[in-house]
């Protein structure tokens, strides 16, 4: 169990002095004058001040081997977790925090734990909301650096002497991209992804350098060393890109508890060979044994040091005098084996899901996503990207699976249903970046995952939602045995069991969340809403609160929706929800949109605000609507996936629409 923390009393580095000194006072005897009063003891030294940031350490002691601590940026406490992994840690922009390790080997594995600031105190890995991949080339996995935008990441393969290469979105029969081939063990790894550069930190006392790493195919054969003067063992390595500088720790021979080093070097991005430490830190004074592991926020620096069971911290790491001076603060750990900082120290936060725009203010998209369904399962790019004016396009996928529906993450990564067309064998293919990159790509078990098979209960997944802060992905599951709600961690893999379940008295076709309500508003194929309140609080354990079944007025009067398939919430003070209506599926012009007001807490039998319908079932009418199976909102325009017409459509500035045959916008 980890010890502490035990607070330690900070220190002050004096500028120009090599070494910590403790302040005394120093009387010499002079004459008789003994009345005088002695100076004024010095004040002491101010505290020192660190930005506000979490901390997470992995352990790899005999009894906490696979623990993770969260600090605070001062190092305290704030809850810990078993991981089961033990060696390298990092953390993606949804606050996922991936950790590699061998306890769970031969061979060793890489674990991805589901928004790890919001998982409880003392919690565990868990199957249904987590996941493991296993790393088939290396069982010693030690340091690993993320490619955010690429979905890549990059592990130090110690007794492989090789980075193994992953797609963030892999599961459990995941393998790795590419394993680029060293000379010597490395140790860690750090990544500068606007110049595509990788930086290594080897065994051998060296730095590798690997320019275009990503775009020349992870290749090393043009690597340069650097060799910072007199390194014996580098394991922790950190890059500061706005000062183009690297920090490195040394930790000279393993089993001597006092020759660590810690060592920074100008010009990381240009020089090579033989170089000196613009700055370096090391004696008895500064604490440092086999510091394995450093992290960077700014100037501020944390190091683990494993043989002294110790964390430090630097207020700055480059504005210091370096030599033996001890760190600003030092906090008992016991057998710290690497470090990675909280979520804001990769992203400003969370933003709102693409699935919950309320207006154009939010962001602005910048394509729009449409999945196949063929008859064939084996169609070329099933998933592809247009601008969203629908004049161009611009990537396409292909999955070789039969899709439903899809749904983008903030990282970028598609979550798509598929099934068989047979209520059978349905599952959620997780596609690595699908929203950013992959042209003419195929899926693959190196770049992605399948969430399929007996035990997710999925039989004909149809609409799927994700809510990123709370690491959920919702669907409706049309199968007509067993309708329902089913509910899977973001990062669950392969056939894993849902969180949670709500049973549906028929079969939803698509749902749509309110995060800040936590409301679900489910499109039934009946021709009726059923929304949720409290659904993700109750796990929707008592139904649906409200039924809405949309009424239209009609050349003859009115009549009352038959077939809801996609649905769009706009919260916030517009609550509008707007729901598009198939009618008779081998109809081909019978298709209609409906705008309802007040949808938080509409019930029964309620008007439609507006539809777009031409008022003739027999005819597609300017709307071009026939069979609108699916819609999406960016904030002012409506597109609609018009399965029967083999088109995308887009009605603008559809929340001012007074409805009736207009025709789309762009197509």
């Amino acid at each position: 169990m980890t010890q502490g923390p035990t607070r330690s009393i900070p220190t002050a580095r004096l500028a120009g002095l090599g070494s910590t000194v403790t302040a005394g006072i120093f009387l010499a005897a002079c004459g008789g004058g003994s009345d005088a009063p002695p100076p004024p003891e010095p004040p002491p030294p101010p505290p020192p001040t660190f930005s506000a940031v979490d901390v997470y350490v992995v352990h790899n002691g005999q009894t906490n081997a696979g623990k993770v601590d969260r600090l605070d940026q001062d190092l305290e406490t704030l809850g810990t977790f078993e991981a089961g992994n033990n060696r390298g840690i990092a953390i993606d922009l949804s606050d996922n925090l991936y950790v590699v390790g061998d306890l769970n080997g031969p061979p060793g594995s890489l674990r991805v734990i589901n928004r790890f600031d919001r998982r409880p105190d003392a919690g565990t890995f868990d199957a249904r909301t987590d996941r493991e991949i296993p790393a088939t080339n290396s069982a010693s996995l030690r340091g690993i650096a993320i490619a955010h935008r690429a979905g890549l990441l990059f592990a130090a393969n110690f007794d492989g002497a090789a980075i193994e290469v992953f797609g963030t979105a892999v599961g459990g029969e995941g393998v790795s991209i590419a394993s680029a081939l060293l000379a010597n063990e490395p140790t860690d790894v750090a990544y500068d992804e606007a110049n595509d550069r990788l930086f290594i930190a080897v065994s051998n006392g060296t730095v590798e350098v690997v320019d275009d790493f990503v775009a020349a195919g992870y290749s090393t054969a043009g690597s340069r060393t650097i060799t910072p003067a007199g390194a014996t063992s580098l394991h922790g390595i950190a890059y500061d890109a706005a000062g183009d500088r690297l920090v490195v720790t040394d930790v000279g021979t393993m089993g001597v508890n006092d020759d660590g080093r810690i060592l920074v070097i100008a010009d990381a991005s240009t020089v090579s060979g033989p170089q000196d430490a613009v700055l370096a830190i090391e004696g008895p004074a500064s604490g440092l044994g086999d510091p394995v592991d450093i992290v960077l926020y700014g100037s501020e620096a944390r190091v683990a040091d494993y043989a002294n069971d110790v964390i430090l911290a630097y207020e700055d790491i480059f504005g210091g005098p370096g030599g033996d001076v001890a760190a600003d603060l030092a906090v008992v750990s016991v057998k710290p084996q690497a470090l990675a900082l909280g979520p804001s120290s990769v992203g400003s936060g969370m933003l709102p899901d693409v699935t919950d725009l309320d207006d154009t203010a939010m962001f602005t998209p910048t394509a729009i996503a449409s999945v196949s369904n063929p008859a064939g399962a084996n169609a070329a790019q099933d998933l592809v990207r247009f601008t969203p004016a629908l004049d161009q396009v611009q990537a396409g996928l292909a999955s070789g699976a039969a899709l439903e529906n899809l749904v983008f993450s903030q990282t970028g990564d598609a979550y798509v249903t598929f099934d068989d067309g047979n209520d059978q064998n349905g599952g959620i293919y997780v596609l690595n970046r699908a929203a950013t990159g992959r042209d003419g790509d195929t899926a693959s078990q190196g770049r992605d995952r399948v969430i399929q098979g007996l035990n997710t209960g999925l039989g004909s997944p149809k609409g799927i939602e994700i809510d990123d802060a709370l690491g959920l992905i919702m669907v409706a599951d049309s199968d007509a045995s067993a309708p329902a709600i089913r509910i899977f961690g973001a990062e669950a893999s392969g056939d894993t069991v849902p969180l949670f379940e709500a049973a549906l008295a028929e079969r939803p076709w698509d749902l749509d969340y309110d995060p800040e309500a936590d409301r679900l508003f489910v499109a039934m194929t009946g021709g009726t809403v059923n929304v949720f309140d409290n659904f993700v609080a109750t796990e929707g354990i008592n139904g649906p609160a409200r039924v809405i079944t949309p009424r239209y007025p009609t050349s003859t009067g009115t009549a009352l929706a038959s077939n809801l398939h996609g649905i769009v919430h706009i919260g916030g003070a517009t609550d509008m929800l707007i729901v598009s209506d198939i009618g008779n599926s081998s109809l081909a012009t019978d298709g209609k949109v409906f705008l309802l007001s007040s949808a938080g807490s509409a019930d029964g039998v309620v008007d439609v605000a507006a539809q777009i319908n031409d008022g003739n079932d027999a005819l597609a009418g300017a709307t071009a609507l026939g069979n609108p199976v699916d819609l999406a909102f960016d904030g002012m325009h409506l597109y609609v996936a018009e399965k029967s017409q083999n088109a995308v459509l887009r009605f603008d500035d559809v929340l001012n629409t007074t409805g009736g045959d207009v025709s789309p916008g762009a197509s």
